[in-house]
């Protein structure tokens, strides 16, 4: 067998020349490796967001939960000016994610980055990754992320626990927390490309991305017992989510054929839209098998005509 020969590349500026040109756009594309090493699902918002009188390199957010995320980016070691920069960008957006990119991430900034989460609220995670670059033999260079420092998530729990930060959580929301863990361990067993989340939280749905802005699949109980599986629509305009349902509308034979019988909900007093599946199982393993079968399913057919 023959064995290559792993190389890192010593200047990441002959892969991406300028960080504003190059790297930015490139990394506003390729969240998704990034947030496989974050344990995060993001889907881009904007690059080169204004905040006040600055730019920020790349605003995201969380798929599952619609949270903020600020991302400042550098192809040089990390320096006092990028986490000021840092720490205004994450201010400024009510981030709660915060993620400092750069070629080194320097021994006292790793230490800021870890003060600050010890500091910061339960919903606040900073993180610290290095960005490298490698090949083998004589490939194509490969990106590789090295986080160096993220939020102790057990840490932070406690301490809201210690301090009274954390609300109570009801019977309901304990078994949402407990049901939405499940399914993420089981749709991971089966399909472990399918997301890069790993969090869970008390609500009554989990949000999966759909690859492009303004699409998500979510998996919920909606009302009742009733559990569901559906293509949400929000492009943060009303006549827009409106004229992409109708668009689909036009496919509702062929989706069909795949899905099965759909509510095709336009939602006319509302802003967004949703094409759901809808199911009275109870016991909770069927419900699981049946949501990740129709989340699967979902992606596959509407996927074309996003």
């Amino acid at each position: 067998m023959r064995i290559g020969k792993l190389n890192y590349v010593s200047d990441l500026r002959t892969i991406w020349n300028s960080e504003a040109k190059d790297f930015t756009p490139w990394l506003a594309k390729n969240l998704d490796l990034l947030g496989a090493e974050l344990g995060i699902d993001m889907e881009l918002v904007t690059t080169e967001h204004e905040i006040g009188p600055f730019s920020l390199d790349i605003y995201a957010r969380e798929v599952n939960t619609g949270r903020p995320v600020v991302i400042e980016n550098q192809l040089e070691p990390t320096d006092h000016a990028h986490l000021g920069q840092l720490i205004t960008y994450a201010s400024g957006a009510d981030a709660k994610f915060i993620i400092w990119i750069a070629k080194e991430v320097r021994e006292e900034h790793r230490k800021a980055i870890d003060w600050l989460n010890q500091v910061s609220g339960e919903d606040t995670h900073f993180f610290a990754v290095e960005i490298q670059a490698v090949t083998v033999d004589d490939s194509n260079p490969a990106p590789l992320f090295k986080v160096k420092a993220s939020p102790n998530e057990w840490g932070k729990v406690q301490k809201a626990i210690s301090t009274g930060g954390t609300a109570p959580k009801s019977s309901k929301m304990l078994y949402y927390h407990e049901f939405f863990t499940k399914f993420l361990a089981e749709l991971k067993k089966r399909h472990p490309h399918f997301t890069n989340a790993k969090r869970v939280g008390y609500d009554n749905w989990y949000t999966f991305g759909a690859g492009k802005t303004g699409y998500s699949y979510v998996v919920k109980f909606p009302d009742g017992n009733r559990f569901s599986c559906e293509l949400y629509i929000d492009l943060n305009d009303k006549e827009a989510n409106k004229a992409k349902f109708d668009e689909l509308m036009r496919y509702k034979n062929e989706v069909s054929q795949v899905l099965g019988d759909l509510s095709w909900e336009r939602q006319d007093d509302r802003r967004y839209c949703r094409i759901a599946a809808y199911t009275d199982l109870t016991d909770d393993e069927e419900l699981i098998d049946w949501g990740i079968k129709k989340l699967v399913l979902f992606r596959e057919t509407f996927s074309k005509y996003l």
